[in-house]
């Protein structure tokens, strides 16, 4: 057997081994703040105040899931979502290389090799993780940070839900994401939606004075009181604004950054 034959045989392997991921659902988002404590005081105050706190980049724990945030880095650092992760049951890193390679989907595995993230034509980065990122948080290097909450949380989260992003060219985009999550499964109103697992993540044109990237991320929490959860966020200082979905609280950080909570 020459060279070219052994090579085409390896990639036949690679090939029969290199199934669709088996996706669990959405692992994290992080993304940057330009106040770090009060953001952290007012996440903690939303979800509970289950974090994190790593050379001032905090973690907070959203059912299983969670997000992370922190000031941004360098000068002209941008207020911004970095990434979303999506995690991957079994997690086969080799595996997963002749998948991607497979698709032609470009990828730049993170230093820890745990980890991969793939970017797309509009810089948005998406991370394919191990399942459970939160239990690799559970050392001594991610020290648990002591935030009062004097009252009850608003939402009681359950895990990440879905993130819609903006894009420049729904159906280039499409047809890249399309590559690694697989059919679009669900249309309608300018939205094309995959599914991961138990999570979904969509794409929309960019609305006109927005910028492409995350257009909002969904929090999945156990049943509340809309009424009352709209007032609670009120008194919090923050916009509340009317969502596509009857009961669906959508509402800004500090930074403007859009955020829905459902009930499951």
């Amino acid at each position: 057997m020459n060279r070219r034959q052994l090579l085409a045989l390896l990639g036949f392997t690679l090939v029969a081994q290199s199934p669709t991921p088996d996706y669990v659902g959405l692992d994290h988002i992080e993304f940057y703040v330009s106040n770090v404590e009060k953001s952290r005081d007012l996440f903690v105050r939303i979800f509970g105040n289950t974090l994190k706190n790593r050379n001032n980049k905090r973690y907070l724990k959203l059912g299983s899931t969670y997000m992370a945030f922190e000031a941004p880095r360098g000068t002209g650092g941008q207020i911004r979502v970095d990434h979303f992760s999506v995690s991957i049951k079994g997690l086969d890193m080799p595996k997963l290389h002749a998948f991607l390679e497979q698709r032609g989907v470009m990828f730049q595995d993170y230093p820890s090799g745990r980890d991969t993230g793939i970017t797309d034509a509009d810089a948005i980065r998406t991370q394919l993780s191990p399942e459970n990122g939160w239990s690799v948080l559970n050392t001594a290097n991610f020290p648990a940070e002591e935030v009062p909450l004097p009252d009850e949380a608003i939402f009681r989260p359950i895990a990440l839900d879905h993130v819609l992003l903006n894009v420049t060219d729904p159906a280039k985009s499409a047809a890249f994401y399309g590559r690694f999550f697989g059919p679009i499964v669900e249309q309608g109103n300018g939205r094309a939606w995959f599914q991961a697992g138990t999570s979904r993540i969509g794409l929309m044109q960019t609305p006109a004075g927005e910028r492409a990237g995350v257009h909002h991320f969904c929090i999945s929490a156990t049943t509340f009181d809309y009424n009352n959860a709209v007032r609670k966020l009120q008194q919090a200082g923050l916009a509340v604004e009317a969502a596509e979905i009857p009961g669906v609280v959508q509402f800004h950080d500090l930074d403007v950054l859009r955020i829905q909570v459902r009930s499951a």
